[in-house]
């Protein structure tokens, strides 16, 4: 009998978890809550063009087939076209996802494990289940397993805000990484990635502690106090055709798990991420098929 797996999130690590378990000829369900794909590797769509409000960038490792981005740091060298959001659609490929599914805290059935959604629908009952969603989200789904779920409090995460900027007319401003203070932490010019063209489009991210210390703000009331940091510390002349702020709850590891995954008992619960062994892209992926590589050798 093959066993029923379920991938929880449908990020780095679940999309790494769920191509590795493919290509040994395993077909895991992977349920993400969004409408999108690769969680941080994320590109808004506006009328001015993409705009990447995640990851700028991640390391050449990760797979994707993305740009090459000569000028990055090493742990940005890779870069999507037209956004970052096309790294993760190239890793989905032929996976079984269902898009728009929040599931609920797991529901113990013997040896398996009952997944529901919002509404109480049931998404099925699997063997093995892989949990890709930060570390308190990760503690809530897997709480029926109180042993399991108390790993991730030594894990831990730092939220981010992002503000996304676009212009009709240049700036006249060098399209370069910029590094600012103040409550920011670097200003990314779209133009400055490889294969990149159009209309002049930035995001901003903020500081961790600006993140931290404003995290219930509105997001235009968000949006307007980072522009406000901007023009204090870059000229721009007039106001962005386009201006929106994103904010990202679980964006920067801050304490790693110190493993690549976290396992139940009995091996058929799991749960990992970037969470679980660093800051960088490459590290979810690792996790992720680390995790692929536990349920293949369990299953086995």
């Amino acid at each position: 009998m093959t066993d029923r797996i379920a991938i929880i999130g449908a990020g780095l690590a679940g999309l790494a978890a769920g191509r590795a378990l493919a290509e040994t000829g395993m077909t895991p369900v992977i349920f993400e809550k969004s409408r999108g794909l690769g969680g941080r590797l994320a590109t808004r769509r506006t009328d001015f063009g993409p705009i990447d409000h995640g990851a700028p960038g991640v390391p050449a490792s990760v797979p994707g087939g993305g740009e090459v981005w000569h000028s990055a740091p090493v742990e940005m060298r890779q870069s999507g076209l037209p956004g970052m959001s096309a790294l993760a659609r190239a890793m989905s490929g032929g996976l079984d996802i269902r898009k728009s599914v929040e599931v609920q805290p797991l529901i113990r059935a013997e040896n398996t494990w009952r997944l529901s959604d919002q509404q109480g629908v049931g998404l099925g009952v699997f063997d093995r289940v892989i949990v890709t969603a930060p570390p308190i989200q990760a503690a809530t789904l897997t709480a029926a397993d109180a042993t399991l779920s108390a790993q991730f409090a030594k894990a831990g995460m730092s939220p981010l805000w992002t503000l996304l900027m676009a212009f009709a007319d240049p700036t006249g401003l060098e399209q370069e990484v910029l590094t600012l203070g103040g409550g920011l932490a670097k200003a990314i010019p779209m133009l400055a990635k490889p294969g990149q063209t159009g209309l002049e489009r930035w995001t901003v991210h903020a500081s961790p502690d600006w993140s931290a210390e404003n995290l219930e703000l509105e997001k235009d009331d968000a949006a307007a106090r980072l522009l406000e940091a901007v023009r204090e510390q870059v000229d721009l002349p007039g106001e962005p055709d386009y201006l929106a702020a994103h904010r990202w709850r679980y964006a920067r590891v801050r304490t790693p798990l110190g493993m690549p995954f976290a396992a139940s008992a009995d091996g058929r619960l799991i749960a990992g991420g970037d969470w679980a062994l660093g800051r960088l892209a490459s590290d979810a992926v690792e996790s992720g098929r680390a995790m692929a590589a536990h349920v293949i050798q369990a299953a086995g």
